[in-house]
């Protein structure tokens, strides 16, 4: 009997990758708390996606890493025709997207409640169509179908290799001058549970040192801004915005990977606009 074990074992990578994903999540939600919906936490990244793409009229958009509840897909829903959001596991929680729904509809009545029971029910009452697994640099869908595509404290938990796989799908699936709005998270994950950590702290270490305790389940590349506005200039996009926010001071040693001369560098937030210029 032949037996493919390159795809066997990959197959036990998958399944090991979600059990992991699952068992954190049973512990941010149970334990930490950190899964628990509070809108206002939210809300200022996701009028930021609303003001980048209010050029466009009711898009139809894409999002990566969709996460669990959905809230912000749920908020956008008033202003947008329709989203697609992806991730690649499959984590959503109906529990919690119910509760997001619900707090979003009492803070801002416009956006009614409608109760869900399943993802057809998400679809049919907001016009959002969840897809997991997926891998968002390898799609299924035609070239130039989105107006634009969004993503909201992602990026940062993804390999470099694998976001320049992203984007260059993203110039494919996004239409010809679309736009891409992105909100990434520079700063050091770790401090939101560790109050005795700075929230640049990630900066000390080297790569090698900083390998030792950067596990899969809570991945962070530690990309800054600088980066990214490179590998978005050298991918071929037209760059619309490019904020570095939230500044703070910097840890007293900074390892050699990164550049303290730059500006930028004790940012905790990046906000970028780009436009596909196909």
């Amino acid at each position: 009997m032949n037996i493919n074990w390159e795809a066997k074992s990959l197959a036990f990578q998958c399944i090991d990758a979600l059990s992991l994903h699952k068992t954190l999540y049973f512990v941010q939600r149970n334990l930490t708390r950190r899964s628990h919906i509070d809108i206002s936490t939210g809300y200022r990244y996701w009028m930021i996606h609303c003001n980048n793409l209010a050029s466009l009229e009711c898009p139809e958009v894409f999002e990566f890493g969709a996460g669990k509840n959905l809230a912000q897909n749920i908020f956008l829903s008033q202003w947008f025709r329709s989203q697609t959001a992806v991730d690649l596991y499959p984590m959503l929680n109906i529990d919690l997207m119910n509760e997001a729904a619900e707090q979003i509809s009492i803070r801002f009545p416009s956006n009614v409640y409608h109760a869900m029971a399943n993802i057809a029910d998400l679809e049919r009452n907001y016009n959002i169509r969840y897809i997991a697994p997926l891998d968002a640099s390898r799609t299924p869908f035609d070239d130039d179908s989105f107006d634009a595509c969004i993503s909201t404290d992602t990026l940062e938990h993804i390999p470099e290799d694998s976001i320049l796989a992203i984007f260059r799908e993203l110039r494919r699936i996004v239409r010809p001058d679309g736009l891409i709005s992105s909100v990434i998270d520079y700063s050091d994950h770790y401090s939101y549970t560790d109050k005795h950590i700075g929230p640049l702290n990630c900066l000390q270490f080297t790569a090698a040192e900083f390998e030792k305790h950067n596990h899969s389940v809570h991945y962070q590349n530690r990309l800054r801004h600088y980066d990214y506005a490179r590998m978005f200039a050298a991918l071929g996009f037209r760059t619309l915005k490019k904020e570095a926010v939230d500044f703070v001071p910097l840890p007293v040693r900074i390892a050699p990977e990164f550049d303290p001369s730059e500006p930028s560098l004790s940012a905790l937030r990046g906000i970028f606009l780009l436009q596909n210029t196909k």
